[in-house]
Formats: C-alpha cells, structure tokens, sequence
C-alpha cells in the first residue's frame, strides 16, 4: 500500500484510532480468523507495537493495565475461544471504570448470514453472535462491523463510546473486512463527550456553595475516577482552595495526597485508622470525589460518610447532595466547575492531627534490620521505605490489599486490581502497564503473593522476551494466605499451592542469569534490607522469592479478613 495513498485497511485505520486516544500497543494472540488484522498490525506504519503474550486473558489483563498508565488499551484475539477467554478480565475492567478494546477477528460476513447446520471450529453451536451476546453486560458496547461504508464510522463510535463511560467495548471485525480498503483519517478522533444538564448542574453547584457556606470543617474524600478522568489536579487545587482534609481510598490510592500537607490518610470505613475515620466522618462536610459505593472503599460497607454530616458525592455521571440527586452532572465538568466557585470561598477550618497514624505501615516505622525470619508487617514497612518519587508499582489481590495500606511519597503510581479482585489479575496488569509510555524510565515493581502468580506466571517470559527492566517481588507463603484469614482456624488442604523455585523460572522462561533476569531468595529482615539496596536501579527481569510462614498476616488483613467473612 502506497505511503501516498489516502486509503487505508479497516485493520488500519483502527490502529491509527487507538493510537490517538494513547494506545500505542496492542497486546495479542493471533489466530486463523484474526491473522489478516495481526499482519496489518506488524507491516504497516501506524505507530502501534504488538505485544505477544502467552494467553488471551493474560493479554486482556495487560490492556487493563496498561490503560490504568496510559488511558487506553487494546487486545486482539481470535474468534470464540479467543474473545471469550478474556471476558474475565473485561468484566474486571468494568468493575474498575477501565477503558479498553477486545478486538476479534471472526469469519467472513458470508459466514456468518448464511444458516447452516455445519459448526465451524472456535464456534459455539451454530450461534455466530454468542460472543456478541456474552460481553453485553461486561461492556458499553458489544458491536460487529458487517458494512465496509460505515466501518470507520462505527471503530469512532465505539473508541469513543469506551472513553466517554470510561469502560470496556468488545469489537468484531469479519476476515473479508480486515484487509479491506477505507478512507485514511485526516482529521483527529472527536472525542466530545456527554454534556452535563447545565440546569441540573448550576443547581447542583448552587446547593454546594450553600452547605459549603455553613460548614467550618470539610473533607475530601478521594476515588479512582478521579484518575480515569484526569482530574488530580483540580483536586488538589480544590483541596486547597477548601482548607479540607483528604484522604485517599483502596481502588483510588493516590500517594500525591497521601503526601500532602492535609493529608488524612487511607479511608476504608471501620478498617480506617482511628485519627482518618475522625478526620473524615466528624467534618462538618465531606466532599466524595469519584469513589463508587464499593465493598473494599467502604471497609465491608462500615463507612459512616454523611450519616451525621453534610455530604456531596460526586459519582461518574451523577451528583448526590444529602438526599437529592442531580443526575447527568459529569464529574469532568462538575469538580472544575466546583473549583471555580471554591476559589471565592472562605477556607475551611483544618482539624487534623499530624502526629496521629495514619497508615498501617508508616515509614516512621522504619526499624533496624535484624536476622529474624521476616514477617509481612516489617516486610511492608520495608516497602514503603524502598519506594521513592517515579515508581510504577502494582499488587496482586493479597499483595495489594497490604499494599494499599502503606505510605509511600508523591509522586509514586500503584495500580491493582481494584474491588473484583480478580486473583492472578494483578501480574498481568503488570505485565500491561510496564510498556506504557508514562512508565518508561521510571523504576517498576510488582508485589504479588504465590497463589495469585501461579495463575498468571507465565507472562514473567513476556518481560523477559521484551527485555525489560523491573522487579518482581514473591511472597512465598504456601497457598492462599488471604483465604486462611478469611476462613481461619482450620488447615485446609485446598488452600495449600505447589511449592515452585521462583528463583528458578527466569532461566526456565528463557532468561539468561546475570544478564536479562537475576533471581534472588530472602528469608530475613537484614536479607530484604539489603536487597533492596542492590535494586535502587535494577537492570533486567530481577525476581525476588521471599520465604513467609504460611500462617503469617498483616495485623490490617486480619482485621479486614475478620469483615469479610460470611
């Protein structure tokens, strides 16, 4: 295809698309209905790099990940076995408010109209729209392309569909249509999205104003919309044009308010600490900014937020004041609004105690090391104090939950896999976010326990393959440790993993020791201490096994354990 031409495939043309809302990779396993579409992706000049990974839900979580860096992300499988292997990860994606594309290519269009009681292989029956059907309620859209006149219309509609609700969409592209020839783009994706009730929210703001007038003391209580929708900022202008306390939340951890001067610390309801629970549920006011009613943000739904207080909850599309809904009130265009106003308002007065805990695992904590067999309440506190400005940091289910509860400084990104808490999911989130463009050049690490990386390991030779550098860290514990709290008091084979010699699987999966992976094996507090040193920097796939006693859990776990038990 001529460099001069103005057409180009729909294969392309989809490309260039994600390329323009921050997909610059596309994480995929080709297969016979997809191929021409995989040939596209590595022959022409779009400027999107495919990512081969080892399995389609692996692929699916890494687009996950790699959307919560980036803001987009894509995975492109074959039909049926293929698009249905990631619908776990789609549904995750949706639980999170993650935007990204499954992409499947599928059989010819003649196929697919035409009845026939032959099954095709990768077919379910004879039911060619199964799949369409099945990621329906995981997606904001589920939609195949069957005419080549409004193809580019309909790849528009739907990237944009995905941006504007900050959700997954499932796409299918018939093989005839892959290779065939469209327009090239040559104006830039419009992405214009919904608009709010501008009467709705002028009244919205209006009753705002008034109870912020009323109030001597505000919080500001912080979820992971605010992420999606890119309004950190404005936040933390509002913050501080309010004089309100903030504190941050499980799925929405933003360490940039953890380290402000007003900082209250990790909300989770009950599962709080006592200084944070004060701070956030006694202000006169508490301002709920892009935190959804989630069963990990509300500490198993013990959250006390405007039961004896004011409280305005600003949610995706909707703004709830005390009682009374605004609905169609975006939160992209209600916060700025918010900030506008707030800036002719007399601050707030901060009650807050600097001295007070405000996390499980301060850096305070900081101890001496010794040679006592490490436990996960140090070993956190170790983490906190590893971690520095520039870091990209995720954590598996277990690995995250403690995680969540440390203190890091500003500047540092932590992503898991939020309230679905998909075990497994969180190394291949990982696995994603690692080759987006805002982790490049900064240090990046993953915390995982062993029972959730035997789900998804294979993807350690994906890091490997692509020779990047990072460090994954192993918590070697024998089983499913969050699973012995949450049903304690007994020994139950079934929460016992195979024992496998991590130090040993980067060699396994094609690494070369000493060069592109360096494996390591800690047992002690003086073993980790000093390891940590040795990757202020680290060079290649390092992976770290580190030896826990099976029975061992963080005293926060324990307490969130004892909630979630039925």
């Amino acid at each position: 295809m001529s460099s001069q031409s103005t057409k180009v495939s729909v294969s392309t043309y989809l490309f260039l698309r994600l390329k323009e809302v921050g997909a610059n990779h596309v994480f995929g396993i080709p297969g016979d209905y997809v191929l021409p579409l995989f040939d596209e992706l590595i022959d022409q000049d779009h400027g999107v790099e495919h990512i081969l990974v080892c399995n389609e839900l692996n692929g699916a979580y890494a687009a996950d990940g790699y959307s919560k860096m980036s803001g987009f992300g894509a995975v492109a499988v074959t039909y049926g076995v293929g698009s249905l292997s990631t619908a776990n990860a789609v549904g995750g994606s949706f639980a999170d408010s993650t935007p990204m594309i499954v992409i499947a290519g599928t059989p010819t269009i003649e196929v697919l109209t035409t009845p026939t009681p032959r099954k095709l292989h990768h077919v379910i029956d004879t039911n060619f729209d199964a799949c369409l059907e099945a990621f329906r309620p995981i997606t904001a859209a589920s939609h195949r392309l069957t005419r080549l006149e409004t193809a580019s219309a309909e790849i528009d509609d739907l990237i944009r569909t995905a941006m504007q609700r900050k959700k997954p969409v499932y796409l299918e592209i018939p093989y005839d249509l892959q290779l065939a020839e469209v327009e090239k783009p040559t104006e830039p994706l419009d992405l214009w999205l919904n608009q709010s009730s501008q009467v709705n929210l002028k009244a919205a703001l209006c009753h705002t104003v008034g109870l912020l007038n009323s109030s001597q003391t505000r919080s500001v209580v912080m979820g992971h919309l605010l992420q999606r929708e890119k309004l950190i900022e404005e936040t933390k202008s509002l913050v501080e044009c309010l004089n309100a306390s903030v504190a941050t939340t499980f799925v929405g951890k933003i360490p940039a308010f953890e380290g402000h001067p007003n900082a209250a610390g990790m909300y989770m309801g009950a599962m709080s600490c006592d200084a944070t629970k004060t701070t956030v549920e006694t202000a006169d006011l508490a301002l709920v900014a892009g935190m959804t009613l989630n069963e990990f943000d509300t500490g198993v739904f013990t959250s006390k937020l405007g039961e004896e207080q004011d409280c305005i909850w600003m949610d995706f599309d909707q703004v709830l004041i005390n009682n009374h809904v605004y609905d169609k009130v975006y939160l992209r265009d209600f916060l700025p609004a918010l900030l506008k106003e707030a800036k002719n308002d007399q601050a707030g007065t901060l009650e807050i105690s600097k001295t007070a805990r405000r996390f499980s695992f301060q850096r305070s904590d900081r101890f001496d090391p010794t040679d006592k067999n490490l436990t996960i309440d140090h070993l956190f506190v170790q983490f906190a104090n590893y971690a520095k400005a520039g870091d990209v940091m995720f954590g598996d289910t277990g690995g995250y939950i403690n995680a969540s509860q440390a203190e890091y400084p500003v500047g540092v990104d932590i992503h898991g896999c939020g309230n679905y808490g998909s075990l497994g999911a969180g190394f291949a989130l990982f696995c994603g976010g690692i080759f987006a463009k805002e982790a490049s050049g900064r240090r990046c690490y993953m915390i995982t326990g062993d029972g959730a990386f035997h789900m998804t390991a294979q993807e350690l030779s994906t890091l490997i393959k692509y020779e990047t550098d990072c460090v994954l860290f192993v918590l070697d514990n024998k089983g499913y440790g969050a699973e012995r709290q949450i049903y304690p008091g007994k020994e139950r084979s079934y929460n016992n993993t195979p024992v496998w010699n991590y130090e040993e699987l980067g060699s396994a999966f094609g690494g070369v020791e000493g060069q592109t992976c360096n494996s390591f094996v800690v047992r002690t507090e003086k073993d980790m201490a000093e390891l940590l040193d040795n990757l202020d920097k680290p060079k290649g796939v390092n992976i770290v096994r580190i030896i826990l006693d099976p029975w061992d859990s963080a005293s926060f776990n324990v307490k969130f354990s004892e909630a979630l038990r039925h």
